[in-house]
């Protein structure tokens, strides 16, 4: 793919959740991010990925599109909750709490059960009390094989609750847009609007 996904654009028309700092998590060849700091010049987005090379991809589409500079790339696992070994950016004071809205474009739906709670608690610390977590999953209904995990609402909802300090808002049927020689270039899949308590 070289274009945000279906997913984002719908939400930035529809002029929910991305606007003061944004987090890209896992943001691949930065088609997402660059879109939405284009889209939303109100906000500052900053594009994660643990492929540096994914990252490279991501800085070369900004510079032919003229926006050198406008989204932070930052290579850092979002796995890691040890501070020293964490990017600095991510880390520390300045970055508890710094982000107004974390966007996960089929990056939580990866990762098995311990890394995921891993993942969660990195989002948790770097996501203002308040803030949004947009997630968009492959869902149970794409039954077709291969791909990654499928995230049921049952499944989702016993790691993001009030218990742990998440409540799911919307949840809405979506799709992933893939290479088209995949599947037919969709997937189905569900969108989930998180906020941090």
């Amino acid at each position: 793919m070289h274009s945000p996904q279906q997913f984002v654009r719908d939400l930035v028309l529809r002029g929910r959740c991305f606007s003061g700092r944004v987090l890209d998590a896992g943001c691949g060849i930065g088609d997402n991010a660059l879109f939405i700091q284009k889209a939303c010049p109100q906000a500052h987005v900053t594009a994660v990925d643990v492929v540096p090379r994914c990252l490279e991809f991501a800085a070369a589409k900004a510079k032919l599109r003229g926006m050198c500079g406008k989204v932070q790339m930052l290579a850092a696992d979002l796995l890691e909750l040890d501070p020293a070994r964490q990017h600095q950016a991510l880390c520390g004071p300045d970055a508890d709490g710094a982000y107004d809205c974390v966007l996960d474009s089929s990056t939580f739906h990866c990762f098995g059960d311990a890394d995921r709670e891993r993942y969660v608690a990195v989002l948790g610390r770097l996501l203002r009390r308040g803030g949004l977590l947009v997630m968009n999953c492959m869902s149970e209904e794409e039954g077709r094989p291969g791909g990654p995990r499928r995230i049921t609402v049952p499944d989702l909802l016993s790691v993001f609750n009030r218990q742990s300090g998440w409540e799911v808002e919307v949840i809405e049927d979506s799709i992933i847009e893939l290479h088209p020689t995949f599947w037919g270039g969709k997937a189905l899949a569900r969108l989930f609007t998180i906020r941090k308590l």
